[in-house]
Order: C-alpha cells, then sequence, then structure tokens
C-alpha cells in the first residue's frame, strides 16, 4: 500500500501543493514505491516565505530569548516522545540501519536541547567610552532564513539548522531533499502546535521550490547542505540579492598514517570512520594515505577489518551496511567503480552484497578497497559518497601533507602518529576545516563544522559561531548630545 502525505506546511496549516502533484518515494532496500509526497511550486515558496516574514515581524523577533529557550526544550521533549517513529520513518526513506538512524534522531534532540541552554547566551559587547559617548554591538537575526538539506540524515539535517536559527530569533522555511521529505514533514506536524503559525515551514519538492527559495528578495539568509557544484548555484542565485549564504559542502577527506602510527586503535577506527552510513558522509574517510614501510600491513589488516561489515536490510540488526539512498546514488557509485579500475588502481577487495531475492530491486553497494591510487586519478580527486575507499602510499612528512592538500575539498583530516610535535607540524599545514588527531572523523555539539575550500563557508554544531552565523552585527554609538560636532 502507497502512503500520501498530503500537503505542504505553510503559515501552521497543511495545504494541498499548487502543482496538485505528488511524487513517488522509494524504499532503497527494495527499491519499492512506498509513499507519495507533495511537489511544491515557485508559488508555495513564495506563500512559505511570506508566511514566515508574517511571524517574524509579529512576534518572534520580539519573544524574550528565555522563552524561545523554553520552546525549543520542549520540541526536544516532543521529538524525544517520538523518537523510535522516526528512528523507523529514517530508516524506511533513507535506507541506513537502525542503529544509525537512533543516533541521528539522538543527535536531533541534542541539538534542541543544546541550543535551547545557547539562546539566551548570545549578546554583543559595550566598547570603552570615548567623551562620554557609550558604544556597544548587538547581535540580530536576519529574519526569514530558506534552508535546503540534503538526503544522508534527514531528521538530524532539519534540526542542526531549526535549533539555531529559532534560537537566534528568525523564522524558517525549509526544502527537504526529493528523496527523503517524509521525516521533515512528520516533525513539521509534531512540532505543529508548539511553534506559533509560521515560525517553521516545510515545502517539498524538486528543483522549483529549491530555486525559488535561493532567489527570493525576502530571504535574509539561506543555508544550504549538499554537494559543491549545487553549492555553487545556490550562491549565483543568492549574488542576485546579495543574500548572505551558509554552505555546508563536500569533502574528499584524507586520513594520514605515518609508520608509528598504534594500527591496533587506528583500523577499527578508519573502518568505521570510511563505511559509516554507507559512506554517504561529507565526513567519511575517502582517502587513506599511508607511509610506504607500513603500506602492506595496514592494507592487509584494513581489509581485513572491512570483510567483517554486513551490508543488508537496515532493519536486520546484523546490517553493518545499509543500501545507498536512491537508484541515482547507486548508479554513481557503481560508475566510480568502473573508473577506478580503468584508471589502473588495484581493486584490493570487494564486499559482498545480499542474496535475498526479497532485496533484488535495493540500492546495495559493498565496501570497494583501491590502493595504488595516485594523485591525478578520478577517485584519488572526486568526491565519491559512497563506500569506494582510496589508498595511496608517501614516504615523507611533507609528501603527506601535499598529498592531502592536493584535492579542491577541505573539510577534514585526520593524523595518526605518535610523535606529538609532527602531530601538530602537519596539523597547521592541512587545509580543512577540522583535524583529528589519533581518532576518527566524529564530531560533537559545541565543536565547530565547516570546510576549507570548495567545503563550504560557515560553521555548524558550535553555539557563538553557529548563532553568529545566523544573527548580523550592528553597532551603536550612543551619545549624550554634548558630543556631538558640528560645522
Amino acid at each position: 500500500m502507497v502512503e500520501r502525505w498530503d500537503a505542504l506546511y505553510v503559515d501552521g496549516e497543511w495545504r494541498e501543493p499548487e502543482s496538485g502533484e505528488y511524487a513517488p518515494v522509494e524504499d532503497p532496500a527494495t527499491g519499492a514505491h512506498f509513499a507519495e509526497a507533495p511537489v511544491g511550486t515557485a508559488a508555495d515558496v513564495d506563500a512559505a516565505i511570506r508566511a514566515a516574514k508574517r511571524a517574524y515581524d509579529r512576534e518572534w523577533r520580539n519573544w524574550n530569548a528565555d522563552d524561545r529557550a523554553s520552546v525549543l526544550r520542549e520540541l526536544s521533549v516532543v521529538l524525544a516522545d517520538h523518537r523510535e517513529e522516526i528512528v523507523r520513518l529514517e530508516t524506511r526513506e533513507n535506507g541506513k540501519p537502525l542503529g544509525e538512524s537512533e543516533s541521528d534522531v539522538d543527535s536531533a534532540i541534542a541539538s534542541l536541547e543544546y541550543y535551547a541552554g545557547a539562546a539566551n547566551k548570545h549578546y554583543g559587547n559595550t566598547l570603552p567610552t570615548h567623551d562620554g559617548v557609550m558604544r556597544m554591538t548587538l547581535y540580530e537575526p536576519y529574519g526569514v532564513v530558506g534552508t535546503i538539506i540534503p538526503w544522508n540524515w534527514p531528521p538530524m539535517h532539519v534540526v542542526d539548522f531549526l535549533a539555531p536559527i529559532l534560537a537566534a530569533g528568525n523564522t524558517m522555511v525549509l526544502k527537504p531533499a526529493p528523496e527523503t521529505p517524509l521525516c521533515a514533514l512528520r516533525i513539521a506536524e509534531l512540532f505543529d502546535g508548539v511553534l506559533p503559525d509560521g515560525v517553521f515551514n516545510v515545502v517539498t519538492g524538486g528543483t522549483e521550490p529549491g530555486v525559488a527559495l535561493t532567489g527570493h528578495p525576502d530571504v535574509g539568509k539561506l543555508a544550504f547542505t549538499g554537494n559543491s557544484e549545487t553549492g555553487k548555484k545556490v550562491m549565483a542565485a543568492a549574488a542576485e540579492n546579495v543574500t548572505p549564504t551558509m554552505l555546508e559542502l563536500g569533502g574528499k577527506n584524507a586520513n594520514i598514517y605515518f609508520e608509528d602510527a598504534a594500527l591496533d586503535r587506528a583500523i577499527p577506527a578508519v573502518v568505521s570512520s570510511c563505511f559509516y552510513n554507507a559512506g554517504e558522509a561529507c565526513s567519511s574517510s575517502e582517502r587513506l594515505l599511508v607511509q610506504e614501510s607500513i603500506h602492506d600491513a595496514f592494507v592487509e589488516r584494513f581489509v581485513e577489518g572491512t570483510s567483517e561489515l554486513v551490508v543488508g536490510h537496515g532493519e536486520d540488526p546484523k546490517t553493518d551496511l545499509g543500501p545507498l539512498s536512491s537508484r541515482k546514488q547507486y548508479e554513481k557509485v557503481r560508475e566510480y567503480i568502473e573508473i577506478g579500475q580503468a584508471e589502473g588502481a588495484t581493486l584490493a577487495y570487494r564486499g559482498e552484497t545480499p542474496d535475498d531475492p526479497d532485496l533484488d530491486g535495493g540500492y546495495y553497494v559493498a565496501p570497494h578497497v583501491f590502493t595504488g591510487v595516485t594523485e591525478e586519478m578520478r577517485l584519488f580527486q572526486e568526491e565519491v559518497f559512497g563506500p569506494v575507499i582510496a589508498i595511496s602510499s608517501f614516504e615523507t612528512e611533507k609528501e603527506a601533507v601535499d598529498l592531502s592538500n592536493s584535492v579542491k575539498y577541505g573539510l577534514n583530516g585526520a593524523v595518526w602518529t605518535d610523535d606529538a610535535r609532527r602531530a601538530m607540524r602537519v596539523t597547521n599545514r592541512l587545509e580543512v576545516g577540522r583535524v583529528f588527531v589519533n581518532t576518527n572523523s566524529r564530531g560533537g555539539k559545541g565543536a565547530p563544522m565547516g570546510g576549507y575550500k570548495q567545503s563550504g563557508i560557515g560553521r555548524k554544531h558550535a553555539f557563538r559561531e553557529t548563532l553568529r552565523e545566523f544573527t548580523r552585527l550592528k553597532t551603536v554609538r550612543y551619545g549624550t548630545g554634548s558630543d556631538v560636532r558640528t560645522m
């Protein structure tokens, strides 16, 4: 039976899309069409933006920060009360194992709690007085923030934007990915009645609502998470109205393993950082740079650890990697496997996909490990966004740093060595927004996440840095009149 999700969420109400159309939502585990979601239009986006602007002007901007904090805490309780439902919905529309969906929803709950605590602690400065004049800075909300999120962590992406955006006093229009619209719609339904009408709006659909959102003159700030090529288009559209834009884009992250790396700790950590979320993560470790003297031993142990991973249905408790999120992503990753072989890299390991006939239509790609990957290969330079790993060797510290920095991305880097001075030398030279030393690439609330180069602009998951993404700075000079200069 196909579930029909009938309406968009605009101004505290459920409304049919202007198009009158509904798009299929697939279960990646089987390829089956199990639901339909509304196809929003530019007109729907305009209505949502106007609703968000009214809500901002009418009341939300004037709410006491303590009251906004209280609402965010209430939202965290609501989401926690429906945790299991959202976990299963995410696995259904995204395909990932239930354990990963649990982690995603728990992270979303934690974001609401975190920014509830931050909402009333965000303030400017009073500057030294001069001639009786008081000078100060204020951080004020932008108004309407337009957000576009991808399909790899649906509930977490919704709340990672919603929590700081609302904590800072803005209102929000969200456009989720067409592959995974259901978590966003269900979260809107759960939050209905807790938030004032128009503060949070959801318009689902494909390209049209996204384009309308990025080019709308009443959007004060844009926040986009997705691939770098689409991010460039968002930035170009935003330029028409000089709309400030926060971009969380792609990555081609390198882990560097020096000959003194503790492999007993490094191998389990790197297997996890390569293959969590089936590699569909901008923070995934797609490149492993290994010093020549330990290369063969490292590869042997990495392949051994990878071979223990189980690919299967997300609801199977034995599953480590679920299917990829869509047929489009499945075909892209399969193409990169062929590219790697055609370029001359060595396929050192190919995992197994499920042999269950009920899963024949699913989008399963097992782990693939390539060795002998050189700098000029596409497998080294381009983001695959799947369970395909490129291993390269190096001889010197400088070579390792140069290889790591030789791609257009700059999101994460990792350094494994027992030499603390070398760890800091390399950390200081890596052109990335985050470096992990002797640990895997997992972040946490309070530690800013963001990239250099084409990995994006801005920082998420932090207190001061993220709230400042969603506020604008005003300087005030407050005098008594005696300081006024005349001709």
